[in-house]
């Protein structure tokens, strides 16, 4: 459907003639995604019916009162990493978030910056990094936007082992809710208190803001937020050329290392130990077969790459990267002993990239563990896509290792064996630690070309969570719960909760149907009642 002419003009009005566009080219841009889940439907998605681009919190309300007006629906879009940033319903308007880019504030003192939607990662940790600071990125890569992974999508990382994951670091934030209010959350909702706290003073809605996976545009339009930083010892960290062969200077007080362990039970054990001597500030790991891919610039390449086992006999399991960014040289040297004294009673393959790889390896390994930019083509192959079997979740390391990686094997080396999906290395699981913690985030990547005759994306992925869930393993991001019930209920309240934040159902949302089912708020108060009374009893 196209949109109406009165529509146009005002948004026309509204914007700017230059900033909204219903021309078909435009749109078309706008309906591509080779990324997750479009191995089972194909890369091109809905057509939105226009796009705008906002430049300030006003402009972003009053695109909700005309799509309001015009039965039309909004979906912000803030860097298009996933499919929930295109348009998922008919008649929708896309909110491109480019030109809302701005860093509004660095605060060292209390330790948090400020920014606008439109701020990907690479581009702040640069900034804050002169302020002596650092900040979290997103594991998927440095060019996803710091607001989006904080409030409205998953944004674990390796640099979670030291500075949380995102969703954690969120201080405050102002939302356009699609009913076209102005929503403040913690101490940014209270007058001259600034955006240094989360939980207040002013309402703390954090747990409303996400559920498991964030809300995907469901609420409205998130378009500032605070975020916290943490300390950064070295000099700002500078590279040049272009991936994979960048040129970096090895920071001061710094150091790398990548390492294996021949079993999962010994990875496991290993991993308890690193985490609970608090030594490492990134921590991620991922199979050879993304070094393949990352270390490639051609397919053909690619494809000698895994002829000549070039990664796959480097690394006979899939490698971990450790990185320690120490205060001072005297902890350097400490923290870098007692990381290998681990690493060798627990029996580690260990390789030191700044002496023991070449250009190319050295470069995918640091650009991984300072900027989260090891290019991981395994995401956006060109001839393919890039996808999940499951688990694909948060569990503890003992779930990750001792029960999760042989159905996922399993089910990969099944697929593989007869061309369903890519043949890569068998374990190619990425996986990263939170908070030097016992629990993380778990994900085994495959490539599948939905155009291929023996291609077959969609059994893997259902295979998948049916194991999972016999094994009790967690699936899209969220962990299997105890009892089923109480995580319906959770699902209730937050179904209930967008809806009173989206009266008329304009936002355009992968999660609206599902919400729109939950019921009544009276039956949740009955549900919160019984609750109650058993807990009394």
């Amino acid at each position: 459907m196209a949109i109406g002419n009165e529509a146009l003009r005002e948004f026309q009005v509204a914007l700017g003639e230059n900033n909204v566009s219903a021309d078909p080219v435009v749109i078309e841009s706008y309906s591509y995604m080779n990324s997750m889940f479009s191995v089972m439907i194909g890369n091109w998605w809905l057509r939105p019916v226009a796009v705008a681009l906002p430049s300030t919190t006003e402009e972003c309300r009053k695109i909700i009162d005309i799509c309001k007006k015009h039965k039309l629906k909004f979906k912000p879009h803030g860097g298009a990493w996933f499919i929930s940033a295109l348009a998922t319903s008919e008649d929708t308007v896309i909110l491109d978030m480019r030109r809302m880019n701005k860093i509004n504030e660095i605060n060292p003192t209390d330790g948090y910056v400020v920014c606008e939607t439109y701020v990907p990662g690479g581009e702040m940790q640069a900034e804050v990094m002169k302020h002596g600071l650092n900040c979290h990125l997103c594991g998927a890569g440095p060019n996803l936007m710091q607001l989006v992974t904080a409030t409205s999508m998953q944004g674990s990382g390796g640099e979670a082992q030291s500075m949380s994951f995102q969703e954690r670091n969120l201080l405050g934030a102002e939302l356009v809710t699609a009913n076209g209010d102005i929503l403040y959350f913690g101490s940014p909702g209270t007058p001259n208190a600034g955006w240094f706290c989360g939980d207040g003073p002013g309402p703390s809605l954090k747990g409303m803001m996400r559920g498991a996976m964030g809300n995907m545009g469901a609420q409205g339009v998130y378009t500032r937020c605070a975020l916290k930083l943490y300390p950064w010892y070295s000099e700002p960290y500078d590279c040049h050329g272009s991936p994979p062969f960048y040129e970096s200077e090895r920071p001061s007080n710094y150091n790398l290392r990548v390492v294996w362990w021949d079993n999962a039970d010994i990875e496991a054990e290993a991993l308890y130990q690193l985490s609970e001597a608090e030594l490492v500030d990134f921590a991620a790991r991922i199979g050879s077969g993304s070094y393949e891919s990352s270390a490639a610039v051609s397919n053909e390449e690619y494809r000698e790459l895994v002829k000549n086992r070039t990664f796959r006999d480097k690394f006979k399991r899939g490698p971990w990267t450790f990185s320690i960014a120490a205060a001072s040289e005297r902890g350097l040297e400490y923290r870098t002993a007692a990381l290998d004294a681990i690493i060798e009673e627990t029996g580690g393959h260990s390789y030191d990239p700044f002496t023991e790889f070449d250009h190319t390896e050295f470069e995918l390994v640091i650009q991984q563990a300072i900027r989260a930019a090891y290019i991981m083509k395994d995401a956006f192959l060109p001839a393919g896509a890039f996808s999940c079997n499951p688990p694909l979740t948060y569990e503890t390391i003992d779930q990750i290792w001792k029960v999760a990686e042989e159905p996922s094997l399993r089910i990969r080396r099944e697929w593989m064996e007869r061309d369903a999906i890519l043949e890569q290395d068998l374990d190619n699981i990425y996986c990263s630690i939170d908070e030097h913690g016992h629990f993380g985030h778990v994900e085994t990547i495959y490539q599948c070309d939905f155009a291929e005759p023996k291609g077959e994306p969609t059994g893997i992925t259902i295979k998948g969570m049916t194991e999972g869930t016999r094994l009790y393993l967690g699936n899209g991001y969220m962990s299997f719960p105890e009892d089923v019930k109480k995580a319906v209920m959770y699902a209730q309240y937050l179904g209930k909760i967008n809806q009173m934040l989206d009266r008329n159902m304009v936002a355009d949302s992968m999660m609206a149907p599902m919400f729109a089912m939950m019921g009544s708020l009276d039956e949740l108060d009955e549900l919160a009642d019984q609750k109650q009374q058993t807990t009394v009893r």
